[in-house]
C-alpha cells in the first residue's frame, strides 16, 4: 500500500538486514575508526572526551539538498556485477476487499486453548462464549504460573520454561487462539517494544515449543493469531506495529508443521482495545470466529471490510542520484558487512558522501581491509563503535559522528544477527531474542535517536522472509514483519519519508554469498541480486511513494509460492508446499 503522498518523493530505505555481520559482541562505548588506502593504515579513535579527536570534516557541499529535478537513470560507474536486468522484479504489499464466502466456516470440534494478557481477557472470554460445546483452557500471560481456577490458569510469561509446566495438565488443543499482540496504543520506544515482545512475539515462541509442539506437532491444528492495528489497511493509522513480528513468525510456525494452519487476524481498533463492558468485544468474536482455519494468510478487518493481504507488481521510478546529497553525510547501521559496505561504497564513490558505519563488534583485520578498498583515500568512511540497541551508546556515537562530520542526512539499517538457523522446536531463547534485537531494537532506537537529524529518508533493508517464512528463520521473519510494518508507522508520523525494502537473494556480497548457497537457492527459484542492480533498486525506491518494497528476482517456482505466478497477476501469498522440514540458512 502507497504511502501518505504529503513529501517530496526521496531515496527509499531497503528493507533487509542485509549487511551479513553480527551487529552485537562486544563491550565499550563509542569509538571511532577511520580507515582508507589500499594499504593498512593506522586507526584514530575517536572518544567521548579529550584525546585522538580527528578534526571535523564539513564540506559546504553537505548543507545542500538534493536539488529537485526529474527522475533519470543513475549515471554511476560500471562495477563488476552483470548488467542491470530489462524485467522488473519489484512488487509491493496491498490488501485486497475479500468478503468470506456464504459457504460456513465452523471451526472443527475439539479441545480449545486460549492464550491472552490481561488486556485481551474481555475478547479472550468472547470467543470463549463461541465455543460454548467445546473444552476451553484459558491461558492468562501474567508474571506467575498457577491455576487460578477450573479451566482457568495464569502463565508467567518472562519465564522461558513456564509454558512447559502445563503441558501434561492441558488437553491436546484441537484450535489455538493467540491473542497477545493486542495492545493499546503506547508511546514509541524501546522499553515499550521489550514489553510488546514479552507478551507478543517471545510469548508465541515459548507457547509453540513447550506447550503446543510437543503435543501436538503432527496433528491437525488450527491457530488464530489474533493483532490489532498492525498493518496500512484502507488508510487506517499503524497504532501497533510491534504486533506485526506475530505475522513472521505464525508463517515459519506453519511452513515447519505441515498439518498446522496459523493465519493472523489483524482488527482495526484504533489502538483502543474492547473492556469489559465494550460490545464490540461480541462483534469481534464473531470475526474472530468465523476466520477459516487457511494456511497462508493475513487478513485484516476494518470499518466492516474484510481485506486479505496480497502482493502486486510494481514499478519503481527511474533512479534519481538527485536522491542521495553530493557530499552529504549518511549512517549504515551494520555497515561494516556485506550489503551495509557495498551501500557504503556506492554512497562514497557515486555522490561523494561521507559515511559512518556503526557496529558494535571490533574491527577485525578483515574488515579494516574492505573497508581500506571501499575508502581509498581513507578521507570518507568512519567507523563507530556503538551497540546501535542502545539510544544511549547510540546517542554517543551520533556525537562522534556530529565531530567529523556534521549532521547527518539518511540512515540505511542494514543490521542482522548471525544465529545459526533452527526449528522452533530446537530454537533457544537467546538466539531468538538476539535475532529480533539486530532488526526491532535498532530499528525503535534508530527512530528515536535520529529523529532530531535533518533526515531526508529513514531505509529498513528487511527480507523477502517477511512473506515466505521459511524453516528455521522465526526470529528473522518475525523481525522483517516488524520492520515493514514500523516503516508504515513511522512514515505516517515522521517528517521525513520512511521506507522498508524486502530483499532478496545478494548473491556476491552479504551473509550467503558463495558457492553452496548459490546452488541451494538456485534450485529454490532465486536469482541473484547483484550490487549495482540493488544501489539502483534503493535509488528507485527512494524517488516512488511506496513505503514497502519487494524486490525479488526469481523463477516462476519461487513467485508460485507468492501468488505471482503466470501474468503475475495480484494473488494471496501462499505458504511453502509440502517438503522435507529442515532448519534453512536465510538467503540474504
Amino acid at each position: 500500500m502507497g504511502s501518505r503522498n504529503v513529501r517530496p518523493a526521496l531515496p527509499r530505505p531497503a528493507a533487509g538486514g542485509l549487511s551479513g555481520r553480527r551487529l552485537f559482541g562486544g563491550p565499550g562505548g563509542p569509538r571511532g575508526e577511520f580507515l582508507g588506502g589500499g594499504t593498512r593504515r593506522p586507526v584514530t579513535e575517536v572518544r567521548d572526551a579529550g584525546d585522538g579527536r580527528l578534526p571535523p570534516v564539513r564540506p559546504d557541499t553537505a548543507t545542500t539538498a538534493p536539488a529537485p529535478r526529474r527522475p533519470e537513470a543513475a549515471g554511476a560507474p560500471e562495477d563488476e556485477a552483470a548488467p542491470l536486468r530489462t524485467a522488473e522484479f519489484t512488487y509491493t504489499c496491498t490488501w485486497q476487499p475479500a468478503p468470506l464466502t456464504a459457504t460456513a466456516h465452523d471451526t472443527p470440534a475439539g479441545p480449545v486453548l486460549i492464550l491472552y494478557t490481561p488486556a485481551g481477557r474481555p475478547l479472550a472470554d468472547a470467543i470463549a462464549a463461541r465455543h460454548d460445546t467445546d473444552d476451553i483452557v484459558h491461558v492468562e500471560l501474567g508474571t506467575v504460573t498457577r491455576q487460578s481456577a477450573p479451566g482457568r490458569w495464569e502463565l508467567d510469561a518472562a519465564a522461558p520454561e513456564a509454558p512447559a509446566a502445563l503441558r501434561d495438565t492441558l488437553p491436546r488443543p484441537r484450535t489455538v487462539y493467540f491473542l497477545g499482540g493486542l495492545r493499546d496504543a503506547a508511546k514509541d520506544s524501546t522499553a515499550e517494544l521489550d514489553r510488546a515482545e514479552e507478551s507478543g512475539v517471545r510469548a508465541l515462541f515459548r507457547c509453540a515449543r513447550h506447550l503446543v509442539i510437543p503435543s501436538a506437532a503432527t496433528r491437525e491444528t488450527g491457530w488464530k493469531v489474533v493483532t490489532n492495528d498492525a498493518w496500512p489497511v484502507a488508510g487506517g493509522r499503524v497504532a501497533n506495529p510491534y504486533a506485526a513480528a506475530l505475522a513472521g513468525m505464525a508463517r515459519v510456525l506453519e511452513n515447519e508443521h505441515r498439518r498446522w494452519s496459523v493465519p493472523v487476524v489483524d482488527l482495526g481498533l484504533d489502538g483502543r482495545l474492547p473492556g469489559p463492558g465494550d460490545p464490540r468485544r461480541h462483534e469481534l468474536a464473531a470475526l474472530v470466529t468465523a476466520e477459516p482455519a487457511e494456511r497462508g494468510v493475513r487478513v485484516a478487518h476494518r470499518d466492516g471490510v474484510r481485506h486479505r493481504q496480497a502482493l502486486r507488481p510494481v514499478t519503481l521510478p527511474a533512479a534519481d542520484a538527485a536522491a542521495i546529497r553530493t557530499g552529504g553525510t549518511y549512517a549504515v547501521v551494520g555497515g561494516a558487512g556485506g550489503i551495509g559496505l557495498e551501500t557504503a561504497r556506492f554512497l562514497a564513490r557515486d555522490h561523494g558522501a561521507r559515511v559512518a558505519l556503526i557496529g558494535r563488534s571490533p574491527l577485525d583485520e578483515d574488515r579494516r581491509r574492505r573497508i581500506a578498498d571501499a575508502d581509498p583515500d581513507g578521507s570518507r568512511l568512519l567507523y563507530v563503535r556503538a551497540d546501535a540497541s542502545d539510544e544511549d551508546g547510540l546517542r554517543a556515537g551520533l556525537a562522534l559522528v556530529h565531530e567529523r562530520f556534521g549532521p547527518v542526512h539518511g540512515v540505511f539499517h542494514s543490521a542482522l544477527d548471525h544465529t545459526a538457523a533452527a526449528l522452533v522446536r530446537n530454537l533457544d531463547e537467546s538466539a531468538l531474542r538476539a535475532g529480533l534485537a539486530a532488526k526491532t531494537g535498532v530499528s525503535v532506537a534508530l527512530a528515536s535517536v535520529f529523529a532530531a537529524e535533518p533526515l531526508d529518508f529513514l531505509l529498513f533493508f528487511s527480507s523477502a522472509q517477511s512473506f515466505l517464512g521459511d524453516p528455521g528463520l522465526a526470529g528473522y521473519a518475525a523481525a522483517s514483519t516488524f520492520q515493514d510494518a514500523y516503516a508504515h508507522a513511522l512514515d505516517q508520523r515522521m517528517p521525513f519519508p520512511v521506507r522498508s525494502i524486502d530483499w532478496g537473494y545478494w548473491g556476491t556480497v552479504g551473509a550467503v554469498a558463495g558457492e553452496g548457497h548459490r546452488a541451494r537457492l538456485t534450485r529454490q527459484g532465486f536469482r541473484s541480486i547483484s550490487p549495482r542492480e540493488g544501489w539502483d533498486t534503493v535509488l528507485r525506491a527512494l524517488a516512488g511513494p511506496e513505503a514497502q518494497v519487494l524486490a525479488l528476482p526469481a523463477e516462476e517456482i519461487l513467485l508460485e509460492r507468492l501468488g505471482l505466478g503466470g501474468e503475475l497477476r495480484t494473488h494471496e501469498a501462499r505458504p511453502v508446499a509440502p517438503a522435507p522440514v529442515t532448519a534453512t540458512a536465510r538467503p540474504w
